[in-house]
């Protein structure tokens, strides 16, 4: 196959969002012309070339590492077979087949590459190669588990089927029971090779659970494995938001008979943040997680305020005779989108930190609620009902206000929080007859539930570790 070069491809980050939880995101495709060490076959062009067109319209790339491939995909994903991973002599089976589980449904889960299987184990690649050819795979996937000095150890790699290089490779030591997370961090970096960005594959859902039959924080892995409670209060939780850096988790809580607002560690140590007169709840934080915009009362309405970290009111961003609530902030930290009932019923509002240059963000006969600004900035997503119906998600340009719907009407589906890519969103959906967390794509698309949690579930938000 004669190798012809292809021009790099740089994406640009535009921004979207949704609605009662957290944020989306999209970007636009521009030709570079710096070049890109990768040679591809006309249909494995036209495949990369629709990954990037599919990344570019969900989410911005950071520009991707050299690819040296010869590619062939069929369609429009790029064909990866995925062999059966290996253990030395002495180490568990079991180990290595959770850890394939663990990749394959990483790697499934973006939808930008079709999984080829069947074509052998990781320990005999080289006398395998031509089968996996023949099965269509160009890329392959494999995995061996070995021991370094005394120590068990996770080595995932990706080869080039024509060749048998291999392009990446990536070793993990190897824990007790550390399969999944190693499993999560090669599914990353298999992604970042290809796409110049990080999956979610190691990222976690906080979210408020009551199969206690109380409201309890709860967390969870990205794909619905690991739930664990954080409280056990035995009261009302709402609102769980983390800490940018992935640290803490700021939420309301009827704990001690009103709402107030806690800070709680992952190691389940809570402190109270705010306990003024009135309301204290929905705060969020700023993207530098120095302070955060909370809702107080202070003995009058609700309305927002800047608070730092132990809880002192640094500034008032509003104070008028209306409600306003449920905060979220812009990825650069100089606006905030919130809902206000100003106009008569609950709409979307956007203003600067400063509390300036306050707007509606879109005109609508809706009852808006839970703005969340997606990570590149260009979008708010929200939740509204129309006329009376059920709860939907919607998404909103910050320029133009452009509305764009992503649920129709399958039960109430609220509270949608972004991922950390803005290429998906996390959201509480009562469509199978309860409240569940379902993911689905920036666009609305492949909308599923999140693993088999039990009792209902509420208000998420997706962190990145």
């Amino acid at each position: 196959m004669k190798r012809r070069p292809l021009e790099a491809v740089s994406i640009i980050p535009l921004t979207l969002s949704l609605s009662k939880g957290e944020p989306v995101a999209s970007t636009i495709v521009r030709a570079s012309t710096k070049p890109l060490i990768l040679s591809l076959s006309k249909e494995a062009r036209a495949a990369l070339l629709f990954i990037f067109s599919v990344l570019a319209s969900a989410f911005p790339l950071r520009a991707a590492g050299p690819l040296f491939l010869e590619l062939s995909a069929k369609g429009q994903r790029v064909d990866m077979g995925l062999a059966e991973f290996s253990v030395e002599k002495g180490e568990a089976p079991d180990r290595a087949r959770l850890l394939r589980d663990v990749v394959k449904y990483d790697l499934t889960f973006p939808k930008l590459f079709n999984l080829i299987e069947g074509g052998g184990a990781s320990d005999k690649i080289k006398p395998s190669l031509s089968r996996w050819s023949t099965l269509g795979a160009d890329l392959l996937v494999t995995g061996v588990v070995d021991r370094s000095f005394g120590s068990a150890r996770f080595t995932g790699a990706v080869r080039d089927v024509a060749t048998g290089d291999v392009v990446l490779e990536k070793t993990f030591p190897l824990e007790p029971g550390g399969e999944r997370a190693d499993a999560h961090a090669f599914a990353d970096e298999v992604l970042k090779y290809f796409t110049g960005q990080a999956g979610v594959a190691q990222s976690r859902i906080v979210f408020v659970n009551d199969a206690t039959g109380k409201k309890e924080v709860c967390v969870v892995d990205y794909d619905g494995a690991g739930f664990r409670r954080i409280t056990n209060d035995r009261s009302i939780a709402l609102f769980p938001k983390a800490s940018p850096d992935g640290k803490s988790i700021v939420f309301t809580t009827f704990k001690e008979g009103r709402p107030e607002i806690f800070l709680l560690g992952f190691d389940a140590k809570s402190r109270p943040l705010c306990r003024y007169d009135g309301l204290n709840s929905a705060a969020a934080w700023f993207p530098d997680g120095r302070a955060l915009v909370a809702t107080l009362s202070l003995g009058r309405d609700p309305s927002l305020h800047v608070v730092d970290l132990e809880g002192r009111v640094v500034r008032t961003l509003t104070n008028t005779a209306a409600a306003d609530t449920a905060p979220s902030l812009s990825p650069d930290g100089l606006q905030v989108a919130f809902t206000s009932d100003r106009p008569g019923r609950p709409q979307i509002y956007v203003m600067n930190t400063s509390g300036a240059n306050m707007r509606r963000l879109v005109e609508t006969d809706g009852w808006c609620d839970s703005p969340a600004w997606s990570p590149q900035g260009h979008l708010v997503a929200f939740t509204m009902s129309e006329h009376g119906r059920n709860f939907d998600i919607f998404t909103a340009e910050v320029g133009t206000g452009r509305l764009t719907r992503l649920t129709y009407g399958e039960g109430d589906n609220e509270n949608a929080a972004w991922s950390p890519d803005g290429r998906w969103l996390v959201f509480a959906s009562s469509r199978r007859g309860k409240f569940e967390l379902f993911v689905m794509g920036a666009d609305g698309s492949l909308p599923r539930p999140l693993g088999d949690i039990p009792g209902r579930s509420f208000t998420p938000c997706w962190m990145s570790k």
